[in-house]
């Protein structure tokens, strides 16, 4: 069996980096936008109307691998086909463990997996997926998101359409921010019937507080995300903070 060696420094950093993201710190808090048919970029729904699907995670109790962690903090639909139960987040990094139903790694950067079922409409549909991701100390990695469908003829990986910081608060010197991150993946002319979102940490020292993922798949064109100007306020206002991204979109075979 393989024993991991600290020195006297890394027990003393290995105690910090845990007893301050989550000490004084947790009183740091924020909420999630609630699909509503009014705020962007939910123009389209509400959490709960049919072609709708709603996993949400807040404590994990699995910091790695297999059997990953079930949504905890909400479903929809709850059972039937789909069942957003069936949704799992899964830890991919052996180093990550659990601090405060956290998941956490002062060793080197986590990385994720989200899988969840989608309707399965095929072609004539359009799909959006709205993940929301909250972190702590170390920020997820932008460039890291990605995700992966099957649209009918090949496997598809589909960088993120829009982003926006959601919320952002100092947690103290040296610790960093707890930020919540907002990311638009729009899937024109397909509705997979499984999805997958990849992510991971921008490095060590991430951790992973929450996780919300919201889908919609209609016949109706999808409505528009306010480009950066004035209609961009509707979603800042909203969400009380707003560092918005768009991104033009590239997708892999």
């Amino acid at each position: 069996m393989t024993r991991l060696s600290l020195s006297p420094i890394s027990v003393l950093k290995f105690v910090l980096c845990i007893a301050l993201p989550f000490g004084a710190a947790q009183a740091a808090s924020a909420a999630f936008l609630i699909p509503n048919s009014a705020t962007p970029p939910f123009g389209d729904w509400s959490r709960g109307d049919a072609g709708s699907l709603y996993a949400e995670w807040d404590v994990f109790a699995v910091p790695f691998g297999t059997p990953g962690n079930a949504p905890d903090a909400g479903v929809f639909p709850d059972g039937g086909s789909p069942d957003a139960n069936s949704a799992l987040l899964v830890g991919n990094n052996p180093t990550g463990f659990l601090v405060g139903g956290n998941i956490y790694s002062f060793m080197a950067a986590t990385d994720f997996t989200v899988t969840f079922p989608g309707y399965g409409n095929g072609d004539g549909f359009n799909t959006r997926v709205a993940a929301q991701i909250r972190t702590r100390g170390t920020t997820v990695d932008l460039d890291s998101l990605q995700l992966a469908y099957n649209d009918g003829t090949s496997d598809i990986l589909a960088d993120w359409d829009f982003h926006t910081e959601l919320h952002r608060e100092h947690l103290g010197v040296d610790v960093g921010d707890q930020i919540d991150h907002l990311f638009v993946f729009d899937i024109l002319g397909h509705d997979p019937a499984a999805l997958a979102l990849n992510f991971a940490a921008a490095g060590s020292s991430m951790s992973l507080d929450r996780v919300a993922i919201d889908t919609f798949s209609t016949q109706s064109p999808l409505s528009l995300i306010p480009e950066p100007g004035t209609s961009t306020l509707l979603l800042i206002g909203a969400a009380g903070l707003g560092f918005v991204h768009w991104r033009r979109r590239h997708v892999k075979s």
